[in-house]
């Protein structure tokens, strides 16, 4: 896959671009069909598959004060996308200015006169152009007068529902990493870099974790998971905590986790933590004894949870 940081780099015309157009936050199996489709189309015209996504995300310029967390970190968000087997990626810097274009001048300027369009693939509910008062009726109109082809994809339903970023968020926020990896295809990944903690697992507790600054702007929420952690080159099962450690009085959130079929020194590593199950809401114990055996008794659960995805295999991560 070809990443193109920015119009500018992209060095004159693709072959027969046909494009679908989105944030693609998440790349969940609604923005999965979208990019199927795009490259059965390319194949069948002799094109180029060409996903064109924004940085940053529109809300983030638009709308500020929501503070929208983002699935998917860009970097991981361009990956998922290039396992889906797009040929061009087109990261177009979401500005301002881009977000005064008209509607007509989307079309005019950036679809056909940048990209030269062929045919857009786009969502039943797909909106363009300066106060998203562009849509598929005039994406249409405008193909017949400038030669493009437009194919719009209903939504894919789970539970009867559409599959939308705003449900893998409610989702993920209410611990149900089930429902979350049903939308996503894949578990539901937090990663980032170990750093030191309060250096209580191994020391006071007898299970030494990792703590993880989080690359990710959207966690899980307050809990004990089962998770896979993968190390680069190595999967193993793990618990991982979310929350404010109360027996202790932490006060502020962490990503802890103890690794259980591991054995070595990950200060300083990245890794990746695969969500499996909620185990258990985070709790306070009277004792470090008690929370030792529930962690024991955590273990035993997580063990028994994971074990059909580590005999099997793990599908790619968000």
């Amino acid at each position: 896959m070809n990443v193109l940081q920015g119009l500018e780099e992209l060095r004159g015309r693709l072959p027969k671009p046909v494009v679908t157009i989105g944030n693609f936050d998440g790349v969940h199996l609604g923005h999965q069909a979208l990019f199927a489709k795009v490259i059965e189309r390319a194949r069948a015209i002799g094109g180029t598959s060409l996903a064109m996504t924004f940085e940053p995300h529109p809300m983030r310029v638009l709308r500020p004060a929501v503070n929208l967390p983002l699935i998917t970190p860009v970097t991981r968000k361009l990956a998922l996308i290039q396992d889906c087997g797009v040929e061009v990626v087109l990261c177009v810097r979401f500005d301002e200015n881009l977000a005064r274009l008209s509607a007509d001048d989307f079309v005019d300027k950036l679809l056909v006169g940048r990209l030269g369009v062929a045919e857009v693939v786009v969502g039943y509910d797909f909106v363009f152009g300066h106060k998203g008062l562009g849509d598929l009726d005039l994406l249409r109109q405008k193909g017949l007068s400038a030669g493009y082809g437009v194919h719009a994809l209903g939504p894919v339903l789970i539970d009867g529902q559409p599959v939308s970023s705003t449900r893998v968020r409610q989702l993920v926020r209410a611990s149900d990493m089930a429902g979350a990896r049903r939308l996503l295809g894949r578990h539901y990944r937090v990663a980032g870099r170990v750093v030191s903690g309060h250096g209580r697992g191994g020391r006071v507790l007898g299970f030494p974790t990792a703590n993880l600054r989080p690359d990710n702007e959207l966690l899980p929420g307050i809990g004990v998971y089962a998770v896979l952690v993968d190390l680069g080159d190595q999967l193993t099962p793990g618990v991982t905590n979310i929350g404010t450690n109360p027996t202790f009085g932490n006060g502020e959130v962490t990503v802890e986790t103890f690794l259980l079929d591991y054995d070595g020194d990950l200060y300083g590593r990245e890794l990746a933590l695969d969500f499996v199950d909620l185990l258990r809401g985070e709790q306070r114990f009277a004792s470090v004894e008690d929370l030792a055996a529930q962690i024991g008794r955590d273990e035993e659960k997580a063990r028994g949870l994971l074990a059909p995805w580590l005999a099997e295999g793990v599908p790619p991560s968000a």
